[in-house]
């Protein structure tokens, strides 16, 4: 199978690239720059360029049975770039691509979680659920899916709520700090969360690239038993040899502190692991989804369970020498 990725040389998307080099696939990656293009794995071509690339009209894609979309800002300095970037980018993938002399079998398309937004306790998100996305990243991920129904070939957007694995520099933060033996939570009930192995979630997107039926689908993609986020510290401390104190912070501070992080980050170059979208899901009763209906139309089955996905991240960045 001819494969054309967006975001290859992301966390997820290195991931993926090197699973289809390994079964056989023929990937080529769009990248912005040769030191970009060294991260990927062996047996992976390159398209040079940017998101910018799909905007002209000269623009000749490489001809594949499938598009990976994967590319997009998780952490902004302006909420305008979550529209730019993760809503108005797809759109003109789209035209891109119907511009083409060929159309692929189908687009796959990485959403959120927070497209849905943050869940009730008790009751994970089903596909079947109206999106009640609150912050600007959500807001943008649920606009670049009702995009993708203007598609004339079959797409398939997919919601994945955490993803944990080695490599992930957005979620790093939790382990760094638990190697201090420190971790937080919000006052009240415990935040009921959804989560992921990258491992799993390449299994899910391999299998959505297979797909050869008509019309277009979106799914969850989370494994089906929830945490919350007092195990979720317990674990990491347990991979890491630590016991980690996970103290309430009030919500007050925690906004403070969110305001304070999002002001920083537009005089000074750094990526904002704090901003309304981080403070929105942080402070949510449960951030949880219901991959039922994926299992049943694709057969997919998760094989790792939170322990084993922590222990193999932990692993993972001491490889790196991360930890």
């Amino acid at each position: 199978m001819r494969v054309f990725i967006t975001g290859a040389t992301g966390f997820i998307g290195q991931h993926l690239c090197r699973r289809l080099v390994e079964r056989g696939d023929s990937v080529v990656a769009l990248v912005r720059s040769p030191s970009k293009a060294s991260t990927l794995p062996g047996g992976v071509d390159t398209f040079s360029g940017d998101l910018s690339v799909f905007e002209d009209a000269r623009t000749v894609l490489p001809e594949s049975d499938v598009v990976i979309h994967l590319a997009g800002v998780i952490a902004a300095k302006e909420p305008s770039e979550y529209d730019r970037v993760n809503h108005l980018a797809v759109k003109n993938l789209v035209e891109c691509l119907r511009r083409q002399t060929w159309a692929p079998k189908r687009l796959v398309f990485a959403s959120s979680l927070a497209a849905a937004g943050p869940s009730d306790l008790g009751r994970p998100w089903t596909e079947a659920d109206a999106p009640r996305p609150t912050e600007p990243y959500g807001m943008a991920k649920a606009k670049a899916e009702t995009a993708l129904r203007d598609a004339p070939f079959p797409t398939t957007a997919f919601r994945p709520p955490l993803v944990l694995g080695p490599g992930d520099d957005s979620t790093f933060t939790f382990y760094r700090s638990a190697k201090w033996r420190l971790g937080f939570r919000v006052p009240g009930a415990l935040e009921e969360l959804s989560i992921i192995d990258v491992r799993d979630l390449v299994d899910a997107i391999v299998l959505m690239a297979d797909d050869r039926r008509p019309g277009s689908f979106t799914y969850f993609t989370s494994h089906p038993a929830t945490t919350n986020v007092r195990e979720l510290w317990r674990e990491i401390g347990r991979a890491l040899d630590r016991i980690v104190l996970v103290p309430p912070v009030p919500k007050p501070a925690l906004y403070a502190t969110m305001l304070g992080m999002t002001a920083l980050a537009k005089v000074i170059p750094f990526k904002n692991q704090l901003d309304e979208k981080q403070y929105d899901q942080i402070v949510a009763p449960a951030f949880a989804c219901s991959s039922e209906r994926l299992r049943s139309d694709l057969g997919w089955q998760p094989k790792h369970s939170l322990r084993e996905t922590i222990t193999n991240a932990v692993k993972g960045y001491r490889e790196q020498g991360r930890l």
